[in-house]
């Protein structure tokens, strides 16, 4: 769960956001969570001495009716939590070269005009850092997250038979579809689960959607009737992993 902190002095602006952040949640399927709304960014150190989970904070560049400072703000938090992802909301655009100066690493900028929202920039800020978010902390799931564009596929081990690396890309296959991406079957091999490996340069294949294996032939049938072939530099590798799991396919 990401959750997000969103403080601003306009009550009518930090109320369209969090109605936006939740709409955005809902329609992309994220997994996120409004868990504080306030005006005040003693609210916010709070938050952060409490709150051990990473979080989206959204803040003013600039606090009129408080002793903080909008960017001193963002500092604290920054040095406090050096994972979690900083949003500056702001009308304020000469403010954006002194938080980049700043050692905030911010994840991006909403330019206030008014009390109005620029829905698309704010889908595409939230969407970025969900997916950076599903790529570097989201990893005690058993899922593979798949970026394609601004759409993210989230896919169980339990339903992938095999992945297939064709022409610089990624095909996953599960028992009815197919989907392919870029990335690579080394940096793969980190991310899945105990029960996925390398039989060959071109796949890996999740040993418990295995029906066949003929060493002999140097193939496997998969469950979704594909066979995939066996390599001998993988071979040893394979007959492993398959005795320490299944000591009946030996």
């Amino acid at each position: 769960m990401l959750k997000v902190l969103l403080c601003d002095e306009d009550e009518t602006y930090v109320h369209l956001l969090e109605k936006l952040i939740i709409d955005i949640a809902i329609k992309n399927k994220y997994n996120i969570e409004i868990a504080v709304t306030t005006y005040s960014p003693q609210d916010v150190l709070d938050y952060l001495d409490a709150e051990k989970e990473i979080s989206i904070y959204v803040l003013e560049a600039v606090y009129n009716l408080s002793e903080y400072d909008g960017i001193q703000l963002a500092k604290t938090v920054r040095e406090k939590d050096r994972d979690s992802y900083i949003v500056f909301c702001t009308a304020h655009a000469e403010y954006i070269y002194k938080v980049m100066t700043g050692l905030i690493k911010p994840s991006g900028f909403l330019i206030k005009q008014g009390n109005t929202v620029k829905v698309e920039e704010l889908n595409n800020i939230i969407g970025d850092i969900y997916r950076d978010y599903l790529n570097f902390f989201a990893k005690n799931e058993d899922v593979l997250n798949i970026n394609i564009g601004t759409e993210i596929y989230r896919i169980s081990y339990n339903h992938i038979v095999y992945l297939e690396s064709f022409q610089k890309k990624i095909y996953v296959h599960t028992d009815n579809q197919r989907i392919g991406y870029y990335d690579s079957l080394s940096s793969l091999e980190e991310k899945l689960g105990d029960n996925f490996v390398r039989c060959h340069k071109s796949y890996i294949i999740n040993t418990d959607k295995v029906v066949r294996i003929s060493f002999s032939d140097m193939k496997i049938e998969m469950s979704n009737g594909a066979e995939i072939d066996i390599s001998r530099t993988f071979k040893n590798t394979l007959k492993e992993k398959l005795k320490s799991q299944y000591k009946y396919w030996m």
